[in-house]
């Protein structure tokens, strides 16, 4: 289960408030939700370290608005409008682009799935998590209805791209039964390898041994062929 702080009711609604009407002034929450001042500064104060909401700017006239966590923490608790919510958390994720259906698909599996330490630190890394919980097979993993588990899996894969793109943006990814070669196009040179040609987990970047090259280049060679890529020399360790 994720790591959501319990609230008290005042706590509960003053996040609330800030989480569908922010950013908001504390004098705004306090007026609105006719809390005590003092009082709306004690809690904004715990909001705050407990990562739920954090400040815009200083002074007395600062505006507070939620974080993810505060947004999440809203969702599991049933705040409504409950699409505002969903809304806001696709903003913050980078996924407009997406239905508030798919986006509210990916949240129910990720609460599904996450443990005591799931981070909530950006859908990347959220779908990084995912795949270090559930590999491949997430249907397996969680238990949602089909419509829902095809929704979450549409944002699933775009950021399984998103990940891919963001550290090997001309790369090529050739597998075979014992290695895994990410290569750059553009530089024509290995990025990363896991490979077990020589019977033991190898991991190399700078140096990968000369039965991978092996093994690899051909493959290489053919894609060449097609045009798809330019290939260089491998510096190798003989």
């Amino acid at each position: 289960m994720l790591n959501l702080p319990s609230l008290d009711h005042s706590a509960h609604e003053i996040l609330s408030y800030i989480a569908i009407k922010g950013p908001v002034t504390m004098y705004r929450v306090a007026r609105d939700l006719s809390y005590h001042f003092s009082h709306t500064y004690r809690k904004a104060y715990k909001l705050e370290k407990q990562g739920l909401i954090k400040k815009v700017g200083n002074g007395r006239a600062a505006l507070y608005e939620a974080t993810l966590g505060g947004y999440v923490y809203c969702y599991v608790a049933g705040v409504e409008p409950r699409e505002v919510v969903v809304s806001k958390i696709s903003k913050m994720l980078g996924l407009d682009h997406f239905s508030v259906e798919e986006v509210e698909s990916f949240l129910k599996l990720y609460i599904s799935v996450a443990d005591h330490y799931a981070p909530l630190g950006g859908f990347v890394t959220m779908v990084s998590y995912l795949l270090e919980r559930c590999g491949w097979e997430v249907e397996r993993c969680a238990k949602l209805r089909e419509k829902e588990l095809i929704l979450a899996t549409r944002v699933i894969s775009y950021g399984i791209i998103s990940l891919i793109r963001r550290f090997y943006t001309q790369s090529l990814i050739i597998t075979g039964r014992d290695y895994f070669v990410v290569y750059d196009v553009e530089k024509m040179r290995l990025v990363a390898a896991h490979c077990r040609l020589c019977g033991r987990d190898k991991y190399c970047s700078l140096d990968p041994c000369p039965t991978l090259s092996n093994e690899v280049e051909p493959r290489l060679k053919v894609i060449v062929q097609r045009g798809v890529a330019r290939v260089g020399n491998w510096a190798t360790n003989d």
